[in-house]
């Protein structure tokens, strides 16, 4: 079966973040965030200009397609056995991460709690400059996330609840399977493009 694990990953990381941002939904307009990701709303590294419209209109249409599908994903999520398997699947894949690097993990909670601390203060500036820093130990983070998730393990843990979590996701809108096999093209055709 041929599956992007990016979009996996995505689907996985997004409910990740929703719940580590306690639900808040702040992240709903950024598929690409990492759990907990002080940094998440900066662009892209490169700034856009570079980007090619193709590659721009591609990234546009996937954005469009999670907003569609992020209030039948929240939906779905409020099933107390896909919590509990996404639960499990992130302390797995957490501990995976820690056993590889706790240094750079203990780095990224800190700026978590930091940046989460200046929020709640209303400190916009100290919130950027946070974030900043997070951006600078964020390609560390994603490669020690993508390392995690290529061990084979969890790999066919992800697998298990992305299709337990479609399944949840077409019983509440049959169009979803539809929307998430164009996000799985769209995935494929970005990569080509790198």
């Amino acid at each position: 079966m041929r599956m992007s694990k990016k979009a996996m990953a995505l689907a996985l990381m997004a409910a990740f973040s929703m719940s580590a941002c306690n639900g808040d939904g702040d992240v709903e307009g950024d598929p690409g965030a990492a759990p907990g990701d002080p940094g998440a709303e900066q662009p892209a590294p490169g700034g856009q200009q570079e980007m090619d419209p193709e590659m721009m209109g591609l990234m546009q249409e996937m954005q469009e397609i999670e907003q569609r599908l992020a209030p039948i994903q929240e939906e779905a999520m409020q099933n107390p056995e896909l919590t509990a398997q996404l639960e499990e699947l992130q302390d797995r894949i957490e501990q995976a991460m820690r056993d590889e690097d706790a240094d750079l993990m203990d780095e990224m909670a800190d700026l978590e709690e930091r940046f989460m601390d200046a929020q709640a203060d209303g400190d916009e500036e100290r919130a950027q400059e946070i974030g900043m820093e997070a951006q600078q130990i964020g390609m560390q983070f994603q490669a020690l996330q993508e390392a995690a998730l290529e061990d084979p393990e969890i790999a066919a843990a992800v697998e298990e609840f992305e299709q337990a979590q479609r399944q949840a996701m077409i019983e509440i809108d049959p169009e979803a399977g539809e929307l998430l096999d164009r996000m799985d093209e769209i995935m494929d055709q970005l990569q080509g493009v790198h």
